[in-house]
């Protein structure tokens, strides 16, 4: 046993070292440091699909194609090199091929953090065909294509979950429901695995049995139609698992041997890391294999156990297989993301009647599709209400909080340490269930605190700040780049109303998670700043405010509000109602972040300072024009940058000092210089990507949301 593992160790990493220098070694390695201009000619291998449009930096950044391909040639400037690697290609337009067409493109190339690839590709999107994929190929894109125009014509979340079921493309859902389905746990649903193979086998099985004698030519035919189905679903890692243990133990019945599930889930895993040995850190696939794993060791044991519980058979089938992949791939979800939803399994054992006629009669429409597409239309029509009660279930559960643990290998021990409890000391896993659940609901010391104040949301590279009204309401300046991430922050904070809502300037940091902000709550009034730019995202942002009054704010108006804390007062500072013009300064946008809205806030007795982005030639102006004094919480301006005008930070003299930073950003935010200068005026310096969402009450109290290991709530 000893020697099979070493000797499993030394091959797998053999394979990875070969693959990982073969990536970063090359002609294409040593140029991206210039992000050079390049001419190739490659195969696709993956389905083009649109990326989710996102915030990068200050900028909203459309939805772009992006697919993976195989080059074979690459030109950069005057020199040509047949070449064979692995890239990704981006493209604003859309990318017209199919897996296994042939094509040449120019672009530029740059690093990637994406490991199973040599350099990003971005395109212009002119891509020039030059050969054809295979037949299987080009019939299943067909059937794909049709196929999803069907389900598309049927209509509502229904329709769109069916070919996510069926071939596992969830091109048609819309983000939002992706993000419910993980949240529950029902993600799993509409990846192609060994349970889309088993049922489709099953049924080409029986209905073979009308035309076919001998069990042999069953398996044959079950075998070729499954060899299509690999290409109409794609071969992604978790069907390449199915696949390959489906082939063997097709092939173990078609000589007459009793199959072994668990050493043809083996060969299928070993066999597809030593192809592709970057699938072995793919958290997919590791589910996949999990999910696999549980049904073959513990479904059999919690199918008996159940039995001999309820003494009903068919619930006890019904409830073994998904609590079984439920327990061994929750070490693996808490890991990934930190979240474990206590409603995961009673939601699996829910859907799980309703897969498998989905499965079978959307394969059937899935074939009748390019052909008779009437057909189609008619038996996607008879499931949709079963698809419609997978999506009701998504969306009911997914309102109900989830248990947050820490991510990462913490959250994994905890999860596994619990299930052995359960597996010998069912009482003492169920005693320190029930403390913890008692702790986290009991026990003060949340984030934010009953008497919060003050509060930075934690949303990435952005602003977002909270001042407490109390009786829910609030006031909120900038709604940082992330709706949902500032949706679940103004949740957390009790937040229902906002009587003023403050966009400091329209960088995309700053408003473009303004339908987080919408959802469920009642906006009274909007300021801006008087400066209109960029135009995309104000337009964009005024478009989601509709009818909602807003105002230029401009410098020396005042307005007043009561809180729970006492009397609220809010002074512009900044902009005047002239533009001014400075000299831009490096980074993206000068003019707009100096036409930044600057407040000073007073709550009762608690004074409050944000300028948005303001640079020092617009800070030296402010001075200029309106007396600062010390203040308790500064909320830094431009993220923690350089960009500081020295004597500002010194009349502020914050005894706290905020600054809302995403982790890792590129820009190098905060600047050293920056939180020094803090410091040496005897400010606390506080950072989101450190400290988590942060929270301060009048006393200057201050509370953190970190991600630590003893950080755990519902949520």
């Amino acid at each position: 046993m000893a020697l099979i593992l070493i000797a499993a160790l030394l091959t797998g990493s053999a394979g990875s070292a070969i693959r990982q220098v073969g990536l970063t070694h090359n002609f294409l390695a040593n140029s991206l440091i210039n992000n050079p201009e390049v001419e190739i000619i490659g195969v696709l291998k993956t389905d083009p699909t649109w990326s989710k449009s996102k915030v990068v930096g200050s900028r909203f950044r459309s939805k772009s194609m992006t697919a993976l391909a195989s080059i074979s040639y690459l030109k950069i400037g005057g020199e040509s090199r047949s070449i064979r690697l692995p890239i990704r290609l981006t493209s604003r337009v859309r990318i017209d091929l199919i897996p296994g067409e042939k094509f040449a493109v120019s672009g530029v190339a740059f690093p990637t953090a994406e490991r199973r690839v040599a350099a990003l590709i971005a395109t212009a999107g002119n891509f020039k065909k030059l050969s054809q994929a295979n037949y299987l190929q080009r019939v299943s894109a067909t059937i794909r294509d049709s196929f999803r125009k069907s389900a598309q014509s049927v209509g509502g979340p229904g329709g769109a979950l069916i070919p996510g079921l069926v071939i596992g493309d969830t091109s048609l859902e819309d983000s939002s429901f992706a993000v419910n389905m993980r949240r529950v746990g029902l993600s799993h649903l509409t990846a192609v695995s060994g349970a889309n193979f088993a049922i489709i086998a099953a049924f080409l099985l029986w209905l073979s049995q009308w035309i076919f004698k001998r069990v042999r030519s069953r398996l044959i035919l079950t075998s070729l139609v499954l060899v299509g189905f690999i290409f109409l679903v794609r071969p992604s890692p978790s069907v390449l698992r199915a696949s390959v243990m489906s082939a063997v133990i097709l092939i173990a019945k078609a000589r007459g041997i009793k199959a072994d599930s668990i050493p043809s889930l083996g060969l299928a895993i070993a066999f597809l890391i030593l192809m592709d040995p970057f699938q072995a850190i793919d958290p997919g696939f590791a589910l996949s294999v999990a999910a696999t794993a549980g049904i073959l060791l513990l479904a059999p044991k919690l199918e008996i156990y159940l039995f001999e519980k309820f003494g009903h058979e068919k619930l006890a089938q019904v409830m073994a297989i998904p609590l079984s992949a439920t327990i061994m791939c929750t070490p693996v979800i808490l890991a990934i993301s930190g979240l474990f939803s206590l409603v995961s399994i009673p939601a699996n054992i829910l859907a799980e009647p309703v897969v498998a006629p989905i499965t079978v009669i959307g394969f059937v429409a899935a074939i009748f599709s390019p052909i008779f597409p009437f057909i189609s239309h008619f038996l996607l029509v008879l499931i949709k209400p079963l698809a419609q009660f997978i999506v009701w279930i998504s969306n009911f559960a997914s309102e109900l909080p989830v248990l947050i643990l820490p991510k990462g290998y913490i959250g994994a021990v905890l999860a596994i340490t619990l299930i052995a409890l359960i597996k010998f000391r069912k009482w003492i896993a169920l005693l320190i269930f029930v403390l913890i659940a008692l702790a986290i609901i009991v026990l003060p010391g949340r984030w934010p605190g009953s008497n919060w104040s003050v509060a930075n949301c934690n949303v990435g590279q952005g602003d977002g700040l909270v001042i407490n009204l109390g009786s829910h309401e609030a006031l909120v300046i900038d709604v940082g780049p992330d709706a949902k991430l500032m949706d679940e922050c103004l949740k957390d904070l009790g937040v229902k109303s906002i009587p003023l809502l403050v966009l400091s300037h329209f960088h995309a940091d700053h408003v473009h998670g303004l339908d987080g902000v919408q959802s469920g709550r009642k906006i009274s009034s909007v300021w801006t700043t008087n400066f209109d730019e960029p135009k995309s995202e104000r337009d964009t942002a005024f478009l989601l405010l509709g009818g909602t009054p807003i105002h230029q704010a401009t410098a020396g108006e005042v307005v007043n509000f009561q809180s729970s804390n006492g009397p609220v007062r809010i002074e512009v500072l900044w902009p005047t109602k002239s533009q001014a013009n400075f000299e831009a300064l490096p980074g993206d946008g000068s003019a707009i972040n100096n036409s930044s809205v600057a407040l000073l806030v007073t709550v009762g007795n608690l004074r409050i300072f944000s300028a948005g982005d303001l640079e020092p030639q617009a800070q030296e102006a402010m001075m200029a024009l309106s007396k600062i004094s010390p203040v308790d919480i500064y909320k830094v301006s431009h993220h923690g940058s350089s960009f500081q005008f020295l004597p500002l930070l010194s009349a502020l003299h914050p005894k706290i000092a905020l600054i809302s930073v995403g982790a890792g950003n590129s820009y190098g935010h905060p600047a050293v210089s920056t939180i020094s200068a803090l410091r040496s005026i005897g400010a606390k310096v506080l950072r989101t990507d450190q400290d988590g969402a942060l929270s301060v009450d009048l006393a200057l109290k201050i509370r953190t949301k970190r991600n630590d290991w003893w950080n755990i709530s519902w949520g």
